[in-house]
Protein backbone atom coordinates (compact mmCIF):
# COMPACT_ATOMS: atom_id res chain seq x y z
CA UNK A 1 0.00 0.00 0.00
CA UNK A 2 1.25 3.46 -0.86
CA UNK A 3 0.77 6.32 1.42
CA UNK A 4 1.01 10.63 1.27
CA UNK A 5 1.99 11.19 4.32
CA UNK A 6 2.17 14.95 4.45
CA UNK A 7 3.77 14.94 0.80
CA UNK A 8 5.73 12.26 0.88
CA UNK A 9 4.99 8.81 -0.41
CA UNK A 10 5.70 6.03 1.43
CA UNK A 11 5.17 2.22 0.88
CA UNK A 12 3.45 0.16 4.03
CA UNK A 13 3.10 -3.10 2.58
CA UNK A 14 3.45 -5.07 -0.61
CA UNK A 15 0.92 -7.14 -2.00
CA UNK A 16 -0.12 -8.30 -6.27
CA UNK A 17 -2.93 -6.04 -6.69
CA UNK A 18 -1.29 -4.47 -9.60
CA UNK A 19 -0.29 -7.63 -11.55
CA UNK A 20 -3.68 -8.71 -10.78
CA UNK A 21 -4.97 -6.04 -12.59
CA UNK A 22 -2.37 -6.61 -15.04
CA UNK A 23 -4.38 -9.51 -16.03
CA UNK A 24 -7.32 -7.84 -16.50
CA UNK A 25 -5.68 -4.74 -18.90
CA UNK A 26 -4.23 -7.75 -20.71
CA UNK A 27 -7.55 -9.28 -21.62
CA UNK A 28 -8.86 -5.98 -23.01
CA UNK A 29 -6.30 -5.08 -25.02
CA UNK A 30 -6.02 -8.58 -26.07
CA UNK A 31 -9.71 -8.51 -27.11
CA UNK A 32 -9.33 -5.38 -28.58
CA UNK A 33 -6.46 -6.76 -31.37
CA UNK A 34 -9.23 -9.41 -31.85
CA UNK A 35 -11.83 -6.69 -32.91
CA UNK A 36 -9.87 -5.36 -34.75
CA UNK A 37 -8.67 -8.39 -36.79
CA UNK A 38 -12.86 -9.51 -37.15
CA UNK A 39 -13.49 -5.64 -38.07
CA UNK A 40 -11.23 -5.58 -41.54
CA UNK A 41 -11.62 -9.31 -42.21
CA UNK A 42 -15.07 -8.65 -41.98
CA UNK A 43 -16.15 -4.78 -42.20
CA UNK A 44 -18.28 -3.22 -39.09
CA UNK A 45 -21.54 -3.80 -40.47
CA UNK A 46 -21.42 -7.56 -40.28
CA UNK A 47 -20.10 -8.24 -37.34
CA UNK A 48 -23.21 -8.41 -35.33
CA UNK A 49 -24.34 -11.12 -37.96
CA UNK A 50 -21.11 -13.50 -37.16
CA UNK A 51 -21.81 -16.65 -35.00
CA UNK A 52 -20.54 -17.78 -31.66
CA UNK A 53 -18.52 -20.62 -33.63
CA UNK A 54 -17.48 -17.88 -36.54
CA UNK A 55 -15.92 -15.67 -33.98
CA UNK A 56 -14.05 -18.52 -31.85
CA UNK A 57 -12.48 -20.01 -35.62
CA UNK A 58 -11.16 -16.44 -36.29
CA UNK A 59 -10.51 -15.74 -32.32
CA UNK A 60 -9.75 -18.82 -30.07
CA UNK A 61 -9.35 -17.14 -27.49
CA UNK A 62 -12.64 -14.84 -27.71
CA UNK A 63 -14.53 -16.14 -24.94
CA UNK A 64 -12.47 -17.36 -22.58
CA UNK A 65 -11.19 -13.55 -22.28
CA UNK A 66 -14.43 -12.78 -20.50
CA UNK A 67 -13.32 -15.27 -17.81
CA UNK A 68 -9.98 -14.19 -16.98
CA UNK A 69 -11.15 -10.60 -16.44
CA UNK A 70 -14.11 -11.93 -14.54
CA UNK A 71 -11.98 -13.92 -12.18
CA UNK A 72 -8.98 -11.38 -12.27
CA UNK A 73 -11.13 -8.69 -11.15
CA UNK A 74 -12.74 -10.38 -8.17
CA UNK A 75 -9.43 -11.45 -7.16
CA UNK A 76 -8.03 -7.71 -7.46
CA UNK A 77 -11.02 -5.99 -5.89
CA UNK A 78 -10.45 -9.31 -3.03
CA UNK A 79 -6.95 -8.42 -2.68
CA UNK A 80 -7.69 -4.75 -2.46
CA UNK A 81 -10.53 -5.18 0.31
CA UNK A 82 -8.43 -6.82 2.47
CA UNK A 83 -5.39 -4.35 2.23
CA UNK A 84 -7.45 -0.91 2.66
CA UNK A 85 -9.49 -2.56 5.64
CA UNK A 86 -5.88 -3.93 7.64
CA UNK A 87 -4.50 -0.33 6.81
CA UNK A 88 -7.33 2.10 7.39
CA UNK A 89 -9.33 -0.27 10.41
CA UNK A 90 -7.58 -3.39 11.63
CA UNK A 91 -6.01 -6.52 10.92
CA UNK A 92 -9.42 -8.15 12.94
CA UNK A 93 -11.54 -6.21 10.96
CA UNK A 94 -9.71 -7.28 7.72
CA UNK A 95 -10.30 -10.99 8.13
CA UNK A 96 -13.55 -10.75 9.58
CA UNK A 97 -15.73 -13.23 7.87
CA UNK A 98 -17.63 -10.70 4.98
CA UNK A 99 -18.85 -11.79 1.65
CA UNK A 100 -16.70 -9.41 -1.21
CA UNK A 101 -19.35 -6.99 -1.52
CA UNK A 102 -20.48 -6.71 2.40
CA UNK A 103 -16.54 -5.72 2.34
CA UNK A 104 -16.73 -3.00 -0.30
CA UNK A 105 -19.95 -2.26 1.58
CA UNK A 106 -18.04 -1.82 4.42
CA UNK A 107 -14.77 0.10 3.23
CA UNK A 108 -17.68 2.85 0.84
CA UNK A 109 -20.14 3.16 4.34
CA UNK A 110 -17.92 2.52 7.41
CA UNK A 111 -14.34 3.74 6.31
CA UNK A 112 -14.90 6.51 3.44
CA UNK A 113 -18.05 7.34 4.91
CA UNK A 114 -19.26 7.81 1.67
CA UNK A 115 -22.64 9.12 0.09
CA UNK A 116 -24.64 5.64 -0.34
CA UNK A 117 -26.65 7.45 -3.57
CA UNK A 118 -23.15 7.24 -4.95
CA UNK A 119 -22.05 3.44 -3.82
CA UNK A 120 -24.87 1.97 -4.29
CA UNK A 121 -24.95 0.83 -8.17
CA UNK A 122 -21.45 0.00 -7.47
CA UNK A 123 -21.92 -2.34 -4.73
CA UNK A 124 -24.59 -4.07 -6.73
CA UNK A 125 -21.94 -5.04 -9.65
CA UNK A 126 -19.17 -6.05 -7.05
CA UNK A 127 -21.91 -8.35 -6.07
CA UNK A 128 -22.70 -9.38 -9.72
CA UNK A 129 -19.13 -9.86 -10.53
CA UNK A 130 -18.27 -11.78 -7.45
CA UNK A 131 -21.42 -14.06 -8.36
CA UNK A 132 -20.05 -14.22 -11.64
CA UNK A 133 -16.41 -15.23 -10.20
CA UNK A 134 -18.01 -17.63 -7.85
CA UNK A 135 -19.93 -19.44 -10.91
CA UNK A 136 -16.45 -20.39 -12.53
CA UNK A 137 -13.93 -20.69 -9.60
CA UNK A 138 -16.35 -22.95 -7.88
CA UNK A 139 -18.08 -24.72 -10.78
CA UNK A 140 -20.85 -27.59 -10.09
CA UNK A 141 -22.06 -29.95 -12.64
CA UNK A 142 -25.94 -30.28 -12.84
CA UNK A 143 -28.75 -31.91 -14.92
CA UNK A 144 -28.02 -30.88 -18.85
CA UNK A 145 -31.48 -29.36 -18.93
CA UNK A 146 -31.15 -27.39 -15.82
CA UNK A 147 -27.81 -26.44 -16.43
CA UNK A 148 -27.65 -22.15 -16.37
CA UNK A 149 -24.68 -19.91 -17.83
CA UNK A 150 -24.03 -17.52 -15.20
CA UNK A 151 -26.71 -14.33 -16.27
CA UNK A 152 -24.34 -11.55 -15.65
CA UNK A 153 -21.40 -11.87 -18.11
CA UNK A 154 -18.91 -8.89 -17.58
CA UNK A 155 -16.73 -8.23 -20.91
CA UNK A 156 -13.09 -7.36 -20.47
CA UNK A 157 -14.10 -3.87 -21.03
CA UNK A 158 -16.75 -4.10 -18.10
CA UNK A 159 -14.24 -5.54 -15.77
CA UNK A 160 -11.61 -2.63 -16.36
CA UNK A 161 -14.88 0.20 -15.95
CA UNK A 162 -15.90 -1.58 -12.60
CA UNK A 163 -11.96 -1.07 -11.16
CA UNK A 164 -12.27 2.37 -12.58
CA UNK A 165 -15.54 2.94 -10.86
CA UNK A 166 -14.16 1.43 -7.13
CA UNK A 167 -10.55 3.21 -7.12
CA UNK A 168 -12.28 6.46 -8.40
CA UNK A 169 -14.58 6.27 -5.53
CA UNK A 170 -11.81 5.24 -3.34
CA UNK A 171 -9.74 7.98 -4.10
CA UNK A 172 -12.55 10.51 -4.09
CA UNK A 173 -13.32 10.16 -0.66
CA UNK A 174 -9.18 9.28 0.66
CA UNK A 175 -6.98 10.96 -1.12
CA UNK A 176 -3.89 9.71 1.08
CA UNK A 177 -4.50 6.05 -0.91
CA UNK A 178 -2.54 7.20 -3.62
CA UNK A 179 -2.41 3.98 -4.99
CA UNK A 180 -5.94 4.48 -5.54
CA UNK A 181 -5.01 7.22 -7.74
CA UNK A 182 -2.82 5.66 -9.41
CA UNK A 183 -4.74 2.74 -10.64
CA UNK A 184 -7.17 4.66 -11.68
CA UNK A 185 -5.34 6.72 -14.02
CA UNK A 186 -3.54 3.82 -15.84
CA UNK A 187 -7.05 2.26 -16.01
CA UNK A 188 -8.44 5.36 -17.62
CA UNK A 189 -5.64 5.72 -20.36
CA UNK A 190 -6.30 2.00 -21.51
CA UNK A 191 -9.53 3.03 -21.78
CA UNK A 192 -8.80 6.45 -24.26
CA UNK A 193 -6.53 4.47 -25.98
CA UNK A 194 -9.02 1.45 -27.09
CA UNK A 195 -11.27 4.28 -28.32
CA UNK A 196 -8.99 6.03 -30.11
CA UNK A 197 -7.61 2.31 -31.39
CA UNK A 198 -11.34 1.82 -32.62
CA UNK A 199 -11.97 5.76 -33.90
CA UNK A 200 -9.02 4.69 -35.94
CA UNK A 201 -10.67 1.58 -38.09
CA UNK A 202 -13.57 4.03 -39.50
CA UNK A 203 -13.13 5.54 -42.82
Amino acid sequence: MLIDDEGVVRQERASAIGELVRVVILQKVDKLNDFKHLYKKFGGDHLHELSRDEIESECPNWFSRWIVAQTFTAMSLEAFYYDYIQNKASKNQAEKRRTPSERFSFICHDLLKASPVKVVDLVNKVSLLDKTRTHWAHNKSSDFINYRRVKDFFSPDECVEILIEVFGLVFEYDRSYIFAREIHSILNQVQVNAVNEIDALSP
